[in-house]
């Protein structure tokens, strides 16, 4: 996997940066403590990029997020979802490379590697035909 890449530019006309990013072709450019700043960007990353950052460290990259819901006395919830992100510039090598936001309880609680959001995907299926077994036991034939 390649580096990610960056480079400044700030308008020397008249000093004023817009705060509005723009997109291009696998880049983004991101207001970084008042400069516009150049960022690789995966093609996976919905995320907006239009907040204003403190530092390089807090770009992040985020797709969209699929979830599994289920049902309560309000109607649905979600239960789980997951979504690709990466956090290319913060000095952490868990997080600077793809992984896999699992978020549970509206909070994220995990970041898996490919082979462990496989695994959890193995286990959602068994999970999901072990439901099907409690439901078929009190079906009645249904």
């Amino acid at each position: 996997m390649a580096t990610p890449q960056l480079t400044g530019q700030r308008n020397a006309v008249d000093r004023q940066v817009d705060a509005s990013p723009t997109r291009t072709e696998g880049t983004i450019t991101a207001l970084i403590r008042g400069q516009q700043v150049t960022v690789d960007c995966p093609p996976w990353c919905t995320h907006p990029h239009t907040e204003a950052y403190r530092s390089l460290e807090d770009v992040s990259h985020h797709g969209d997020a699929i979830s599994l819901t289920v049902p309560t006395h309000q109607g649905v919830e979600q239960a789980l979802t997951a979504r690709i992100s990466s956090w290319p510039f913060a000095g952490d090598p868990d997080t600077e490379r793809p992984f896999i936001a699992f978020d549970a309880v509206g909070d994220e609680v995990a970041q898996l590697t490919p082979e462990a959001a496989l695994a959890a995907a193995d286990q959602t299926i068994a999970h999901g035909y072990a439901l099907r077994a409690l439901a078929d036991a009190i079906s009645d034939g249904v």
